[in-house]
């Protein structure tokens, strides 16, 4: 019933917004402001950068597609081709598994030391270092991110986790057990073998290092599949590696489509394991392969509708600064976005005035422009998707504050929209828009909010803003949610854990914690004879 709803609310056009609804009084439009278009229809920026990588990594070496197939990239400011890139497919994914396979069995890397592997992981981070404003552009230029947020906070997190990595690289050991008799007992953790990892396009970089590093880290290799909309950064920091001295073999790049290339990947009876960030209807897939094929261990890090509780006592200032960010970074596509805004009902009306200026003010346009807050969305699909979602939160009932359509005639660019009077029962309260559109729901108790915001099927993230400890513990606690932001949000630090409950997702990446996904326990059990002591 659910999706039959969603799929039949999805599919219609766009209509003027000021419109009645079934059992609700006409939505209303509150004076919203007029959008200057002219940062989206300039002539975009050219890109600082040359396309040198375009072809699939297999064993070290850049290689056609089997097939000689190739697919476009395109530049989201406009829709114009930015290169063809390599089209992987299931025998390109036979080729790579087979070179990692080859590469952990015989080649020299899960061989080495723990300290040479992370003598280059530590160079690889030094390399990203001195390349990185070329990497923060193809980042930019592929996927529509502002600039200055690739080169300024992305691409240096992503030279730190291989460095937090590269630290933990000799410091996995197992441990000794006491028994009960004359036995030693030894636990060895040793690496998996071949891992699968198949990362999303909102953050191509920061997925990568996610999951490259505490699989090298741990002495695995690697087939990674990079999402058809943003290839182009990892095959070029993909080079970047074997320059830091990685061994052929130890990790390969595919790009290609989820339906070839990422089944095939999924379903590999010589894939040891699995990694998988993206929505929650893919990761059932995944899942439902790699149970289906040699029965793989998988780690999901999947959707979120991510409650954002701002309590009586907040600093509203800070906290509709706050609220914004968590909502609006990264254009709305982040899977933590605090996406469902909800506000005490003695602070509401003040917050929601506050929070449509801030969006109103948000600076829209040509991503490599500086002081852009905002690019365009990632392709045509996700853009219309978001002003669909837009126009069944006007059809619902909700009051469109501000924003609410497109942003100029070019490109995938959509105006900062803000909904108050937002109800539980609407689908902009439930389903993950991944847009820049803000709900701004109102609540009375401390214990009907906690109701109200566990009552998700996801569970990725939370945030919390009260200036009162209790509050903040008893809420924090109470949400089931893999994370919980108290006062802050989107802190990404290397050794934070990341991960959800509910169909969030299964299992946790960054920190300790992630090096448990890329490591098999075995215990060692050796009979002595006279021992001294037991």
């Amino acid at each position: 019933m659910a999706s039959r709803r969603v799929s039949s609310l999805l599919s219609r056009s766009l209509s003027p917004y000021l419109t009645s609804s079934p059992g609700r009084s006409s939505c209303i439009r509150r004076g919203l402001p007029k959008y200057s278009t002219a940062a989206a229809i300039d002539e975009p920026i050219t890109p600082p950068v040359d396309i040198n990588y375009t072809k699939l990594l297999i064993n070290g070496k850049f290689v056609d597609a089997a097939s000689g197939k190739t697919f476009h990239t395109v530049d989201p400011r406009n829709g114009k081709v930015i290169a063809d890139v390599a089209e992987g497919d299931a025998e390109d994914v036979n080729r790579a598994v087979s070179a990692a396979r080859k590469a952990f069995d015989e080649g020299p890397w899960p061989k080495m030391t723990a300290y040479e592997r992370s003598k280059i992981l530590l160079k690889f981070a030094d390399l990203i270092e001195k390349h990185n404003d070329a990497i923060a552009a193809l980042e930019t230029w592929d996927n529509g991110k502002p600039y200055e947020q690739a080169a300024n906070i992305e691409i240096p997190m992503v030279a730190r986790l291989f460095r937090y990595y590269a630290g933990w690289a000799d410091k996995i050991h197992g441990l000794t057990v006491p028994a009960d008799g004359p036995y030693h007992v030894q636990t060895l953790h040793e690496p998996i073998g071949v891992a699968g990892q198949i990362i999303p396009w909102n953050f191509p970089l920061l997925m990568f290092s996610w999951k490259v590093g505490p699989a090298l880290a741990c002495g695995n290799t690697v087939v990674i599949k990079t999402a058809e909309q943003t290839p182009l950064s990892a095959l070029y920091v993909a080079n970047l590696f074997h320059e830091a001295g990685l061994p052929p073999g130890v990790l390969n790049v595919i790009s290609g489509y989820g339906p070839t290339a990422g089944a095939a990947l999924c379903s590999h009876m010589n894939v040891d394991k699995l990694a998988f960030t993206g929505s929650t209807s893919t990761g059932k897939l995944v899942l439902e392969l790699a149970a289906k094929s040699n029965l793989k261990p998988v780690t999901l890090e999947l959707g979120g509708k991510s409650p954002f509780i701002i309590c009586e006592d907040a600093d509203i200032d800070l906290a509709v600064e706050t609220a914004h960010f968590a909502l609006f970074f990264n254009q709305g596509q982040c899977c933590c976005a605090g996406s469902r805004t909800f506000v005490h009902e003695s602070i509401y009306d003040e917050f929601v005035a506050k929070a449509k200026a801030r969006a109103a003010s948000r600076s829209v346009g040509d991503p490599f422009k500086q002081g852009i807050e905002q690019g365009p969305q990632i392709d045509p699909e996700q853009f219309n998707k978001i002003l669909r979602y837009i126009r069944s939160g006007v059809d619902s009932g909700a009051t469109l504050e501000t924003g609410g359509d497109k942003l100029g005639s070019k490109g995938y660019y959509i105006k900062p929209t803000v909904f108050s009077d937002v109800t539980d029962d609407m689908l902009i309260a439930q389903d993950e828009i991944f847009g820049p559109v803000q709900t701004i729901l109102k609540f009375k108790s401390i214990e009907e909010v906690i109701r109200r915001a566990n009552a998700s099927e996801y569970g990725l993230a939370a945030g919390v803003f009260t200036q009162n400890l209790d509050t903040a513990n008893t809420i924090s606690r109470a949400l089931r949610a893999g994370t919980v932001w108290i006062n802050c949000y989107d802190i990404f630090d290397a050794g934070i854990p990341f991960g959800g409950y509910k169909m969030s997702g299964i299992g946790r990446e960054k920190g300790i914690y992630s090096l448990q996904n890329y490591l098999q326990v075995k215990a060692v059990v050796t009979a002595l004879k006279n021992p001294a002591w037991l």
